[in-house]
């Protein structure tokens, strides 16, 4: 079995004298340096007196101390990072779930954490800077609130089967889980992602993915030194940021979500002159990546995208692309690197090539469980495997192609929608640079389909254009009810949107103020689809479906309509014209003078009875 804190180590000592970890504020330090400062944390530990095996909470904004804790702790203890960013409470809620022996807080580290870590009672040790400088011997005084230098004997190496790291699930839909993964699990991972993506020492990753987060631990950190190599640590990601490191560091790859590749896109298409850089690869992992921003990023470098496909479970990579001449297929996540993957349906059978079912994988790098949950390790760990939560197929040659999370299907009055398929389309269509759909809460159909859009400058589109547009792309119950056009799409603190929470966290971008309807077919439109919805009135811009429409009510509304308004209209044109403005636009192209001219007549005679009903 094999180590991963040993691994790492023997990563830096490969670098002694050649930069290991280059930071814009420090500089390159050296693996040497890294190496002394890695042990000045170690015998800051023991002089703490905290046993080995012990979970420490690292607590670090900025990402050279995030990640020399973060390769100290794995020495002898098991490192637990936690997101720098979080409030009191979650800090609260966090340490609690842990229970670590101690905390260790980098430089900068907010008022929210320090005040977490004090109500817990839980003993700390602060780390900057001065750790990759020169210090002298521990002393007595230096036992508990500063780490000193190397002194006295270091706590030896743990077990390879011995807990390394912990790390929380993100919790969209309950209780976060805390994930437990072994030195032998890591170990095996980051050799996998190495290997794949045939890294050596004179590769340099470039990480501006968060250190507390598995993608960017062991991509963009662990594999990249395990492999001798040097990493860049450009720290939370700023398009402006990124581009001077790809500048001014020579990154030969990096690794990073989809939300970052188009953030990264967006920046990218307003410079007037293509950039010069060293890059032979980019890496995409934690969720799919759209062929059309693949094609955008490989047109852009010139260099190929290898989508890879990873979770906190496995440790990270589970199915990666190929590097070229091998065949990469885009839309796919890759083959089965490190671990063995199958698709099975809900009643474990495997399925045929290309028919979409459970993914469920087993391999050296999956979690041997999660901590204190019984429920859900017997729910997640079969004898068939762990069943990731994950939707997707093999095609012929064993390549995998995910279509989402079970959990974030949305059942449409029984029909069943994957959302990734949506995004795709959306992005497909010139002018959108981003997109997300999700699920609304429906009365009748259970769910809704909705969809948000950000638009490049100048874009002139409206959602209901993009809904017309989808029409020619997909079949009718695929398209959302409801498009809106936002600024940016909200994203967890990972780089992760969180689909099952885009509802509440969009919701303010689908109504607006009431526009009452002026004209006699406006009028008619909207008092008829109130009648049957059950509601007391509606405005031009209300969706049937939203208010609680459903295909039934929708035929009834199409013969209710017909009748009044003397033309017929399908229930289809319902579904794609949901609101009383979308109709009225097509009611009118139907209408002669002489029709409108009566429809005026009717509404005259609706408003005097409603006169006389008032009175």
């Amino acid at each position: 079995m094999i180590h991963f804190g040993a691994q790492l180590r023997a990563g830096l000592m490969r670098r002694a004298d050649l930069p290991a970890l280059i930071c814009n504020d420090l500089g390159p330090l050296s693996g040497t340096t890294c190496l002394a400062a890695m042990d000045q944390v170690r015998a800051g530990l023991a002089a703490a007196g905290l046993p080995a095996g012990s979970r420490i909470a690292i607590i670090a904004p900025q990402p050279r101390h995030a990640a020399l804790a973060f390769v100290a702790c794995l020495q002898s203890h098991v490192a637990a990072p936690l997101n720098p960013d979080y409030t009191r409470d979650e800090f609260l809620f966090y340490l609690k779930d842990l229970q670590p022996g101690l905390v260790l807080l980098g430089a900068g580290a907010t008022a929210a954490a320090e005040a977490a870590v004090a109500s817990c009672g839980l003993p700390s040790l602060r780390l900057g800077d001065e750790v990759f400088q020169a210090a002298p011997q521990v002393t007595a005084a230096q036992k508990v609130s500063q780490i000193g230098a190397v002194g006295g004997n270091l706590p030896a190496l743990s077990a390879a089967d011995a807990p390394g790291l912990i790390l929380h699930t993100s919790g969209t839909t309950a209780r976060p889980k805390m994930v437990a993964l072994s030195q032998e699990n890591l170990a095996s991972s980051s050799a996998n992602i190495a290997e794949s993506l045939r890294l050596n020492d004179e590769d340099i990753s470039l990480c501006a993915m968060p250190l507390f987060h598995i993608h960017g631990l062991m991509a963009c950190l662990g594999a990249a030194l395990v492999a001798g190599g040097a990493v860049v640590l450009a720290g939370r990601f700023q398009p402006e940021r990124f581009v001077d490191c790809l500048l001014r560091h020579g990154p030969t790859w990096f690794s990073a979500v989809p939300t970052l590749h188009l953030a990264l896109m967006h920046h990218l298409d307003q410079r007037a002159a293509p950039m010069d850089h060293a890059l032979r690869f980019i890496r995409s992992s934690s969720a799919p990546l759209p062929p059309s921003v693949i094609a955008r990023l490989e047109g852009y470098f010139e260099a190929p995208v290898i989508e890879a496909y990873g979770m906190t479970e496995a440790s990270h990579q589970i199915a990666s692309n190929p590097l070229p001449p091998a065949v990469r297929k885009p839309g796919t996540v890759g083959q089965a690197f490190g671990t063995s993957v199958a698709i099975l349906d809900d009643q474990g059978t495997a399925c045929a090539a290309g028919v979409v079912g459970n993914v469920v994988i087993t391999g050296a790098g999956v979690t041997p469980g999660y901590v204190e949950n019984p429920s859900a390790n017997l729910e997640a760990f079969q004898p068939t495997g762990f069943w990731t939560g994950d939707l997707g197929a093999l095609d012929e040659d064993g390549y995998l192609r995910l279509t989402g999370r079970c959990k974030e299907i949305v059942n449409r009055g029984g029909q069943k929608i994957s959302p990734r398929e949506i995004d795709e389309a959306l992005i497909a269509i010139p002018g959108i640079t981003d997109a997300v759909a999700f699920a609304q809460p429906h009365a009748s159909l259970g769910e809704d389909l909705l969809a948000a859009v950000c638009l490049a400058p100048g874009t002139d589109l409206t959602g209901e254009a993009i809904r017309l547009r989808l029409f020619e792309r997909l079949v009718d119950y695929k398209v959302p009810s409801q498009i809106a056009v936002v600024d940016a799409i909200p994203v967890g603190a990972t780089g992760k949107r969180q689909r099952l929470q885009m509802w509440s966290a969009l919701q303010g971008h689908f109504s607006a103020p009431m526009r009452a309807p002026v004209t006699p077919v406006e009028i008619i439109l909207c008092e008829f689809t109130a009648e049957i919805l059950g509601q007391e009135r509606i405005g031009l811009d209300d969706n049937f479906f939203n208010l609680g429409g459903n295909s039934i009510l929708g035929v009834e509304l199409s013969v209710t309509l017909g009748d009044l308004l003397g033309c017929y209209i399908p229930p289809t044109v319902i579904f794609r014209h949901p609101t009383p403005a979308g109709l009225s636009a097509f009611v009118l192209g139907r209408l002669s003078d002489q029709d409108l001219a009566q429809l005026d007549q009717v509404v005259r005679s609706l408003a005097e009875v409603d006169e006389v009903a008032e009175t």
